[in-house]
């Protein structure tokens, strides 16, 4: 089935049924709950049973988490230089970027999973400030306001919870239509965003995993918060590590590990950020913003501005 442009709007390009197409036989790509929600959250089944190995690209309009629970076949997810497998009973989160790209390959053979896709805006009016229970990683994807372009992602894989293959079964073959479906799908989506959000304290082993997760996500947001405030210092690594409570080699190491660029990388492209707003305003000229943005040389200004966006900061004032 393939939909209308506009029931397309703000759904993730996983629900396209082209690619399934050369399914060996019976197969079905929708989205169930295409009467309701479609703003706040989307679910779609896909089964299908497939000759040889198949890969394709897809998209999201809008950001937000899509939670892949796979209950039969295998595959990968890769989306921004992350890459994640998955088996039959596994769920696979994943952070997605505003047109975001996402490469999908599943395994020759039987294919049946159900996406669950919640955009950001959703999950804030949820979650409303509590910052203390929920997992690391979607407390970082939902609350951080300061990533930068090119960070890494939010991407986890684990095995399914028995609630959470019984809410996708369900999903899949939902028993209710028309006014009704709208409260139950509502229903469905908080009873898995309860259970999956919070499941890093279902027991002392997570619990226990959560925390270091949380002390990692703290430390990194400190070093983004001292390097936010202090744009027109040159990089002291142990200024910020002193401020983040570590070694500075274990924060460097962190620091990578977590948002896929070092350090320096970041703060570059923080300062560039920053001189794209000052130069947007009308307020600075270029000289003037290469010094705001912490940058004594016009020549080094340049061509940090020119490797990040793109152009020189000259053109990108012009073209405004």
């Amino acid at each position: 089935m393939i939909y209308p442009k506009e029931q397309l709007k703000n759904i993730i390009r996983i629900e396209d049924s082209s690619p399934w197409l050369r399914a060996k036989r019976g197969w079905r790509a929708e989205v169930v709950n295409q009467d309701s929600g479609l703003d706040e959250f989307t679910f779609s089944a896909i089964e299908a049973d497939i000759a040889k190995d198949m890969e394709y690209e897809c998209c999201s309009d809008e950001e937000g988490l899509l939670l892949r629970v796979c209950l039969e076949g295998s595959g990968t997810i890769s989306t921004a230089g992350v890459t994640q497998d998955y088996f039959p009973n596994m769920v696979v989160a994943v952070q997605i970027a505003p047109y975001g790209k996402i490469n999908c390959f599943y395994k020759k053979g039987r294919q049946r999973f159900v996406n669950f896709r919640f955009t950001t805006s959703f999950l804030r009016s949820i979650f409303g400030s509590d910052k203390e229970n929920i997992r690391a990683g979607l407390l970082s994807m939902i609350f951080e306001n300061n990533r930068v372009e090119g960070e890494s992602p939010f991407i986890l894989r684990e095995f399914l919870r028995t609630e959470e293959r019984d809410i996708a079964e369900a999903v899949a073959k939902p028993p209710i239509s028309g006014a009704a479906g709208k409260l139950w799908f509502k229903a469905k989506a908080m009873e898995l965003l309860s259970g999956w959000s919070y499941a890093d304290s279902r027991d002392s082993k997570a619990f226990f995993c959560s925390r270091q997760k949380r002390a990692v996500f703290e430390r990194v947001e400190r070093a983004k918060e001292y390097l936010s405030d202090n744009l027109q210092s040159s990089l002291d690594l142990n200024a910020v590590a002193k401020f983040c409570a570590c070694s500075p080699h274990y924060l460097s190491r962190l620091f990578a590990a977590e948002t896929g660029m070092t350090l320096s990388l970041y703060l570059r492209k923080l300062r560039i950020n920053e001189a794209c707003g000052l130069l947007s305003s009308g307020r600075l000229n270029v000289s003037e913003t290469s010094l705001e943005v912490g940058y004594q040389s016009l020549s080094h200004f340049a061509r940090a501005f020119r490797g990040v966006i793109g152009v020189s900061p000259s053109q990108y004032a012009r073209s405004l």
